[in-house]
This record gives structure tokens, C-alpha cells and sequence, in this order.
């Protein structure tokens, strides 16, 4: 069975690193858990990180912000109530002690064939998902529509609220290991929040087995 970024990039999926496509292979029983440190960790004004602290109960956003961070990234798949596929992306990052947490699931739209991921627990915002892969065999993925999930509708989001994100994931040959970079931006206040780092990670699946991928 393809993973929803595989059905998401079609063809194209075979131009990814071969790290990263073992990476993104999440599908059936598959675990993925790295950790690794963010250079830095920036962004936002202090009118926008004293809003982020609302959203540290719904492990959403967090207003804290400095270099050199430990962090931690759990992927699982687990089946909604449709039975379809879901990605957990569970990321905590260690502020001296002060964990921090930033989660989100991701499952495939079948209708409009496009990754929708939903942020926070519970979902407090969604957002479709545009996914390409450059000429270096790294996978970019950015925002598109986003919208609040409400009883089971969408409500719109003006775009003027919208958290743009960019984010570009790939594999340093020489460090061998994974870089990620994220850059969330909206049109009023700029740059929300952004980070960088690398990590290194193991991918298990069902049958116990278990793959160091970097």
C-alpha cells in the first residue's frame, strides 16, 4: 500500500533521496522517531509569542525561541473513523527542561487528491498541502487553503490569517543525517515562526524489524 506522500507525488516520489523515501514510506504499522538538535529556533514579535502561548495546551504553538534545541519527532500511522490512513506528527523540543510541543496529523484527501493536515490536539486549524520534490532529492512542502475544523465543516480562513508555511526536508550525505528547515509567515506580521536543524532516525515497521535511516 502507497503512503499518502507517495499518492501525493506520484512519479515524481522515486526523485526523493532514497533516505528520504524510506522516510516518508509511512504506511501500515510503521514508526518513524528521530532526534536531533534546531540551530535555531526564531520568529514572531512580542504581540505574536504572547498569542502563541494560548495554543501550548493544544501543543500548537509555543512562544519560546533560541538556538541549539533538542528535539524529538515521532511518526505513526493509525486509521480515523473512515478507516482511512493518518499520519501522527508528534515534535517536542527541550527549552532547558521546558518541553515544548508542536503536533499535527496528515491523512489523504481522496476527492480533491491533496494531503489535508490538521494541527494541534484536538485540531484547532487545517490546511491542504502542495508537495514537490527539487533537483537535489529534497521533499518541499507548503501551505495552501487553510480553514478551522468545526463539527465536522471547514470554516474558511481569510487569507489574511493564514500561517503560510514553507518547509524543506533532506539528507546531508557528508553529516549524514537529515536537515529540516520551516518558515511560517503571514501577511500582516510576518514571519510567525521559523526553524532549522538536523536529526538522525530510526523507521521500524509491523513485523519488528527496524532500519537505522541515517
Amino acid at each position: 500500500m502507497k503512503s499518502i506522500y507517495e499518492q501525493a507525488l506520484g512519479d515524481t516520489y522515486q526523485l526523493l533521496h532514497p533516505k528520504l523515501q524510506e522516510r516518508y514510506r509511512l504506511t501500515g504499522d510503521a514508526v518513524f522517531t528521530g532526534a536531533g538538535r534546531m540551530e535555531e529556533i526564531s520568529g514572531g514579535s512580542f504581540a505574536v509569542r504572547a498569542m502563541m502561548v494560548l495554543g501550548i495546551r493544544a501543543r500548537l504553538f509555543f512562544p519560546e525561541r533560541g538556538r541549539n534545541i533538542p528535539f524529538v519527532i515521532h511518526n505513526k500511522v493509525s486509521r480515523d473513523a473512515k478507516g482511512q490512513e493518518t499520519v501522527h506528527w508528534d515534535r517536542t523540543f527541550d527549552f532547558r527542561g521546558k518541553k515544548r510541543h508542536f503536533d499535527a496529523v496528515m491523512k489523504w484527501d481522496s476527492e480533491e487528491e491533496q494531503i489535508l493536515d490538521l494541527f494541534g490536539k484536538p485540531a484547532l486549524l487545517g490546511s491542504s498541502l502542495s508537495l514537490h520534490v527539487d533537483d537535489k532529492g529534497a521533499m518541499h512542502i507548503s501551505s495552501r487553503s487553510q480553514w478551522l475544523p468545526l463539527f465536522g465543516m471547514r470554516i474558511p480562513l481569510p487569507r489574511v490569517f493564514h500561517g503560510a508555511a514553507q518547509i524543506v526536508e533532506s539528507y546531508d550525505e557528508e553529516r549524514q543525517c537529515f536537515r529540516i528547515r520551516v518558515h511560517v509567515r503571514n501577511p500582516l506580521f510576518g514571519t510567525l515562526f521559523a526553524y532549522k536543524g538536523s536529526f538522525t532516525g530510526t523507521r521500524k515497521d509491523g513485523s519488528g524489524g527496524s532500519r537505522n535511516e541515517a
